[in-house]
């Protein structure tokens, strides 16, 4: 056999080996299996991130609005629950965002059964007690005593937060009111005033402590802190429609008119509550009034 024909025999050998050795090991396909498994483990931890990011910034915008007034909460609350019901998550944090949406939602039985499960669970959450203790208020949902206990704890739990302390200075508020016993007077102011020293940036604590300020008679102290919530906050409605009812009460109507137009124009809900707020009666009748309440843009 010449030379050349054994190089070629060598060659087409090489070429079936190589032939074999693709079809029956296929080490590119090793190498795109090991590109997948790496890129399935990254997208993976980037999904996790994701929901987990997603879940922190739920928990920062109920931090600033607990109770879910404005829209941009109410929007990620519903991005939260969603994926959560996705995942089937059952964390604490998880538990405690569904059952902000089902408080809004109205199921109050399902609301309060979840958060009864974070306590039980977890009997450190200290958001759990704090939504038990106000909603459970708020809605007239559990005795008014069992709201104290609640936020009591939630305070135990967490005494520099802020927001436990004005809930339960709002609690002991209508505890006054319904029964004139000085004692709560006293515990509502003292726990307002501790919510507004730990955070000197909470507008609904300036806000609540000024409602108080007004039932109790001290308007010029009320008109401060609600000067204060604004200061913090401009577009925030609520102090401005809060001004107006007071300065309807100390009978300045112009001056109630400039800040409902206020309210109103952050918040054109207000609207209904303008025209039902006995706080406003002297009011009603006015062009003013008229013109500001039923003949508002929609």
């Amino acid at each position: 056999m010449g030379k050349g024909v054994r190089q070629l025999v060598v060659v087409l050998i090489l070429i079936v080996v190589s032939i074999f050795f693709i079809l029956h090991i296929n080490p590119f396909l090793s190498v795109k299996k090991s590109f997948q498994k790496i890129f399935q483990i990254f997208n993976s931890n980037t999904v996790e991130n994701n929901y987990l990011s997603l879940l922190n910034q739920t928990l920062m915008a109920l931090d600033d609005d607990p109770l879910v007034y404005y829209e941009h909460t109410k929007q990620i609350v519903r991005e939260a629950c969603v994926a959560i019901e996705k995942r089937r998550d059952s964390s604490p944090t998880a538990l405690l965002i569904s059952s902000v949406q089902l408080f809004r939602e109205r199921d109050f039985a399902k609301a309060f059964d979840q958060l009864y499960e974070i306590i039980t669970r977890y009997p450190n959450e200290c958001e759990a007690f704090s939504y038990l203790g106000y909603i459970g208020f708020k809605y007239d949902l559990i005795p008014v005593d069992k709201s104290v206990e609640y936020l009591k704890k939630a305070i135990e739990c967490n005494p520099a937060k802020a927001r436990y302390h004005s809930f339960l200075a709002t609690v002991y508020r209508y505890m006054f009111q319904d029964t004139k016993d000085e004692q709560y007077l006293h515990l509502a102011e003292e726990n307002f005033e501790t919510a507004i020293q730990l955070e000197p940036d909470d507008i609904n604590a300036y806000n609540n402590y000024a409602n108080f300020l007004v039932e109790i008679g001290e308007y010029e102290k009320a008109e401060e802190n609600y000067r204060k919530a604004i200061a913090i906050y401009p577009e925030h409605a609520k102090p401005y429609y809060n001004l107006a009812c007071l300065k309807t009460i100390e009978g300045d109507k112009q001056s109630a008119i400039k800040y409902l137009q206020e309210a109103i124009n952050r918040n054109p809900d207000f609207r209904y509550d303008a025209k039902n707020d006995p706080d406003l009666q002297i009011l009603r009748d006015t062009p003013e009034f008229q013109e500001l309440i039923y003949n508002y843009p929609y």
